[in-house]
């Protein structure tokens, strides 16, 4: 059972969704057969489909030489002598003009009423056409069928079934799925329920083998279709006090599985209801994600659970007892197949010319090995090599136009010392708002590092009643930080605390009378013609209901100004019941502060003024909320981060420490954090009150430089909404942006990752001044300031798994949405505050909607990396997990020389040098010149107002 849990999916409750590579269990192979083990265990899909790449070729998003290029460094092969056919040339006409859309089901209607029979196709290859030109269709097509037909391929056999559902199925019609998942889920989601029910399932405490036992054995228990006979079988089994392993001991019996099958017996129960049986692992492994109540979660009781209502559904559905082991036919006829097979034939001889002498003169050697290559080039491999040639295509649509930006004159801005540098998280969402800022404000440089900024801490806020992690889900954190009230706002605290209370009492009691007989049909006659009025403003004018709500909460509600217990004097405090470390001493503070300034560069030159911006994403009615967030914050917002950041870099005692280290920070540089929503494009800035009153100047300056830059990437981002008009100001593409983040009927409110593409990790100067169209991770590094390339270690052991994990969670999402996505977020809805299900009962749906992927372009994440091979490779040999994505390509890698500017691309162990001039790197005056009246992704264009001081 353990072996067989690594194949389920790792998603947490969706609370705290966060990005993580989809195949997780299948890492330590190749990208390339990892996906198809995957898509034979799931039945899922690996590539996109056919009629897809053949879309993008058309418009010239893959190149005839993309293929060429792809091909020419795959194995070739002589396929026939006379006429002369390799391998290549075989598969190179399968791909363009390629194989029409074969369907089994209508070959017969395209034979006798349709025109194959009547006329070759009409985009055949010159020299084919020449062959073919003394030739008929009806006598080629009968050629061929004659052949397939010497082969005498027999109707592919049956397959013994491995799960009883199949076996039933094929045997009696009787589809037991649709009998054990009912109940099996409303157990599931009373059991993990963390607040949504109005009545608690009872002795939840006990397990969840135990409590439904309990729930099931109860008296007067009427038992749905098919499962008549569970009450006898739940007697027996608690009559013998059976634990849940004894239990799946006797169900394996009973169903008759030999040993040597129960992994792929478990296997399959287990991935039947992948989304519940995962959510009951996850919690197992990290009960801590819990959104409220802990509860004693086990794999195995669930497991021990839907074998005993499967042996229910078996000896319900079957005549013979538990019979189950039958053949499951094949759908296909023997004729249907060959006809099949022939259409592939015929299609294979008029794109290579293969006239019906040639085809009926082959010997059964020729013959053989020419059907065994087309067959070779199959559906899957054909999608295989338009996929990596679409890869290609992306690559050199990236890596050409940045190569000649770099040989252009460098984009750093030429004052001695900056206005400010702002800190964005190296979301790739940030880098619109990154590249308009410093389009309005030349004078500002920003960087990018992960959104926590090194500060992995527990986090109690004003209203939380428990703390959260705010750092990557693989760091456990040690510090606990508090937020409380200053000393003299802590009788404005009490007053909030007693109006929250009291608001909270009216809450509970409303949620209560409405699920009461007679209370709930009173307040709903009383106060439910009044909740019209509310609910029109919200539906009619999404930002003037928030407005309006905000203001009643500052009206009524006091806030309090707070600051961060982040001080530690004792070394070794630590809370008694959660084992944390009260706030940080100045060493770990330092420590902290390093991590972020010293892999950018920043040692020395830092401007006045220091901002740090943390991020997050405030939707409405959204059960994906938290996908929206900050990931290395653990899917939640990351203003905390920041705001305990720049009070760190703040502290004299800090200061004094990092400029030991080499870090010097100038007197008179001030640290300021703040939240930037990513959704609605609000930004707000944390402890203004501390700022000395000779930096408010430049914190004027910045503010109003974000303003504009926030407004001009609110307007960007509208380009993408076909709600929003292609007519709106600034002003109007910001209000629509923040309409939709409030909007209660809006599956849409931002998309999230879904245009990621690229990772840079180097200067700002490198990629200053570049569009990049929101489709790239910037992540700040100075290679001169490395030597030993530490920072660099740090940087990638961080980026990688991040990004690389979102970028192959939205790859899998796009090329598979029912299966490896969640499909359309219409008919969701929330079950237990754990996760989402289709209706009223279905399985958890794990992976991202379609409306998060509805314009993403499922593509491998390319890393390009300021630095050489030599200085590269040796930090991923040295991380077992950055060699695992590196070495099996689950992410695609290149160099970018510091000193030369040569950009190398690694390919199977080596890095070939980039060579090519076929992409063009447009310029445009600004962002919005380039982008406006356009909706697809645009290439790399080079903006020169933000490269010249204003």
């Amino acid at each position: 059972m353990d072996h067989a849990a690594h194949l389920l999916p790792a998603q947490g409750p969706i609370g705290v969704f966060v990005h993580h590579n989809t195949l997780h269990a299948f890492q330590h192979l190749p990208f390339e057969e990892a996906i198809l083990k995957a898509s034979s265990i799931y039945g899922t899909r690996p590539y996109m489909s056919e009629s897809a790449y053949r879309l993008e070729l058309n418009r010239n998003r893959i190149h005839e030489e993309d293929l060429d290029a792809i091909l020419a460094v795959e194995s070739d092969a002589d396929i026939l002598a006379e006429p002369r056919l390799t391998r290549r040339q075989l598969r190179r006409v399968l791909l363009s003009p390629g194989l029409r859309r074969l369907d089994p089901r209508s070959i017969e209607w395209q034979i006798e009423e349709g025109d194959w029979k009547r006329a070759f196709r009409r985009d055949l290859p010159t020299a084919a056409e020449e062959r073919l030109k003394a030739d008929t269709p009806a006598a080629l097509w009968d050629a061929c069928f004659e052949r397939i037909n010497a082969l005498h391929q027999a109707n592919p056999a049956g397959t013994k079934a491995t799960r009883p559902r199949d076996g039933i199925l094929a045997l009696h019609g009787i589809d037991i799925d649709e009998v054990i998942h009912p109940i099996l889920i409303r157990l599931c989601s009373a059991y993990l329920d963390q607040g949504i029910a109005y009545w608690p399932m009872p002795e939840r405490e006990k397990g969840f083998w135990n409590a439904s036992l309990k729930i099931l054995s109860q008296r007067w228990t009427i038992y749905p279709d098919g499962l008549q006979h569970l009450g006898d079988l739940i007697h027996s089994f608690t009559q013998h006090h059976l634990t849940a392993e004894q239990g799946i001991f006797a169900c394996l019996k009973e169903l008759g599985v030999p040993e040597s099958e129960w992994e792929a017996f478990i296997t399959s129960q287990l991935l039947a209801l992948p989304g519940w049986a995962g959510m009951f692992q996850c919690l197992e492994k990290e009960p801590e994600l819990s959104p409220h109540q802990r509860l004693p979660v086990k794999l195995l009781d669930f497991l021990a659970m839907r074998l005993l209502i499967t042996v229910c559904a078996v000896r319900n559905a079957s005549t013979n007892g538990t019979g189950w082991r039958a053949d499951v036919p094949s759908i296909a006829t023997m004729r249907t197949h060959r006809l099949s097979e022939t259409a592939k034939l015929f299609e294979v001889a008029q794109l290579t010319g293969l006239d019906t002498a040639t085809i009926k003169g082959l010997s059964s050697e020729e013959f053989s090995r020419l059907n065994s290559e087309f067959l070779a080039f199959s559906n899957i491999e054909r999608r295989r090599v338009f996929h990596l040639a679409y890869e290609r295509r992306h690559e050199r649509q990236i890596l050409i136009p940045l190569a000649k930006h770099c040989a252009l004159p460098s984009a750093t801005p030429a004052q001695s010392r900056l206005v400010a540098q702002v800190f964005f998280c190296i979301d790739e969402r940030e880098e619109s708002i990154r590249r308009h800022l410093e389009e309005c404000d030349p004078e500002i440089d920003t960087f990018g590092a992960a959104g926590f900024f090194g500060v992995a801490m527990d986090y109690t806020g004003l209203d939380d009643a428990n703390g959260v992690s705010l750092c990557p889900v693989v760091v456990k954190p040690k510090h606990e930080i508090l937020e409380k009230p200053i000393e003299e706002h802590h009788e404005l605290h009490r007053r909030r605390r007693s109006m929250r209370k009291l608001w909270a009492r009216l809450t509970q009691n409303s949620y209560v009378s409405s699920r009461s007989l007679v209370r709930g049909w009173i307040s709903t006659t009383l106060l439910g013609f009044f909740s019209l009025f509310p609910l029109a403003l919200r539906v009619l004018s999404p930002l003037g209901h928030a407005r309006f709500t905000d203001w009643l909460n500052r009206s009524f509600l006091p806030e309090p100004r707070t600051e961060l217990t982040f001080e530690r004097t004792d070394e070794v405090g630590r809370d008694a019941t959660g084992g944390l470390l009260r706030g940080f001493a100045v060493e770990e503070k330092a420590n902290c502060v390093a991590s972020v300034l010293g892999p950018v560069g920043l040692q020395k030159g830092a401007a006045r003024l220091v901002v740090v911006l943390g991020h997050g994403a405030t939707t409405l009615n959204n059960p994906y909320e938290s996908a929206y967030n900050c990931g290395a914050c653990g899917g939640r917002r990351g203003g905390p981060n920041a705001r305990l950041f720049a009070a760190m870099a703040n502290h004299p005692r800090v200061r004094e420490e990092l400029a030991s280290r080499g870090i010097v920070i100038p007197e008179d540089t001030w640290f300021v954090g703040g939240y930037h929503d990513t959704c609605s494009d609000e930004i707000e800035f944390f402890d203004v009150e501390t700022v000395p009153k000779d930096h408010l100047a430049d914190l004027a300056r910045v503010r109003a430089s974000l303003d504009e830059a926030r407004a001009r990437s609110a307007h960007e981002r509208t380009r993408r909404f076909e709600a929003a008009s292609p007519n709106y100001t600034f002003r109007k593409g910001l209000r629509h942006v923040q309409e939709r983040a409030e909007h209660i009927a809006e599956p849409r409110p931002e998309y999230g990752h879904c245009t990621n593409a690229v990772c840079i990790v180097g200067r700002r100067e490198t990629t200053r001044g570049l569009f990049l169209d929101r489709r790239a991770f910037l992540v700040s590094y100075n290679p001169d300031r490395d030597p030993s390339n530490e920072s660099l270690a740090r940087v990638l052991g961080a980026v990688i798994p991040v990004c690389g994990g979102i970028n192959l969670e939205y790859y899998f999402s796009t090329v598979d949405n029912e299966k490896y996505g969640s499909g359309t977020k219409l008919p969701h809805n929330i079950t237990g505050l754990v996760g989402v299900m289709n209706g009223y009962q279905g399985d958890l749906r794990t992976g991202l909607p379609v409306q998060t992927v509805e314009i993403h372009e499922p593509v491998r994440i390319l890393f390009v990396v300021e630095t050489t091979p030599e200085r590269l490779m040796p930090v991923i040999e040295a991380s077992r997990e950055l060699n695992e994505f590196v070495a099996n390509q689950w992410i695609r890698l290149a160099t970018l020389d510091p000193a030369t500017k040569e950009i190398k691309v690694y390919r199977s162990g080596t890095f070939e040098t980039l060579e090519g001039d076929e992409e063009p790197l447009a310029t445009a005056p600004s962002s919005t010149s380039w982008y406006a009246g356009k909706t697809e992704h645009l290439p790399v264009a080079r903006i020169e107002s933000s490269l010249t001081p204003a």
